[in-house]
């Protein structure tokens, strides 16, 4: 399934403004252009670990910017049922992340570790209850082959 920005952002927790700044700092964020759907649940996640580490740990997204493309694999390598009772283990100084059922503290100098049931049930309580039109609720899924046609012009 994927996700509209606007989904994204408000699922998160984003304002429009912050959203665009952190399009200009995270690569992955560019793919998300538009209105149309473009964001897997994957992406989902990864941007609530990045709001985790911004908001709770107070790191600036401008110096996430390098571990971000990491954390965004490791999220999008798995389903969400695969990751639940997992957890990141983030890396800041090797700007790495890998995932652990149980992880060993010894992985550098500097690191993070995020557990990902509380950020996945979050997510999946919000995206189900998510006040977006009807064609782009989760239940209705878009198939990652699949073409997304976009609506008529303003």
């Amino acid at each position: 399934m994927y996700y509209t920005p606007g989904q994204l952002r408000d699922t998160v927790g984003l304002s429009k403004e912050a959203f665009r700044h952190w399009k200009r700092v995270v690569p992955a964020f560019a793919n998300g252009r538009g209105h149309a759907p473009s964001f897997s649940s994957g992406d989902v996640l990864a941007s609530a670990v990045l709001r985790r580490l911004t908001d709770t740990v107070g790191v600036r997204i401008g110096h996430l910017s390098e571990v971000a493309p990491a954390i965004f694999e490791v999220c999008n390598d798995s389903t969400l049922d695969e990751l639940r009772n997992k957890s990141l283990v983030i890396d800041l100084e090797k700007r790495s992340c890998v995932l652990a059922n149980d992880p060993i503290l010894s992985a550098g100098e500097l690191f993070v570790v995020c557990a990902l049931t509380p950020l996945i049930e979050t997510l999946e309580f919000d995206l189900l209850n998510s006040s977006a039109p009807s064609a782009a609720k989760v239940g209705h899924a878009i198939p990652k082959s699949g073409r997304v046609r976009k609506g008529g012009g303003r």
